[in-house]
């Protein structure tokens, strides 16, 4: 199980999306640079999405590499994203 961040108000929507990244990664034995890479994104980038702290910065184009990459559809990842900013917003 994924390490819980400080700010417990993110835990209920975007722990779906972690644990989907940090599963897909440890089954497929990717590092965290391998993984960031293959999204094209930064590992910096990578770390903080998968520990949490940047679901709402998720950007449309990561979004659906996020989605190819992990085999869910889009609209489940943008769920993710538009409960976490609601979420976040109150």
């Amino acid at each position: 199980m994924i390490k819980r961040g400080k700010d417990k108000r993110a835990l209920p929507v975007i722990h779906m999306i972690r644990e989907y990244l940090f599963k897909h990664r440890r089954l497929n034995n990717l590092s965290m640079n391998a993984f960031a890479d293959q999204l094209g994104i930064s590992r910096n980038y990578y770390e903080a999405l998968e520990k949490g702290k940047k679901g709402d910065k998720l950007t449309l184009e990561t979004a659906y590499k996020i989605s190819k990459a992990l085999s869910i559809t889009i609209d489940d990842v943008l769920t993710f994203e538009i409960n976490y900013k609601r979420m976040m917003n109150k």
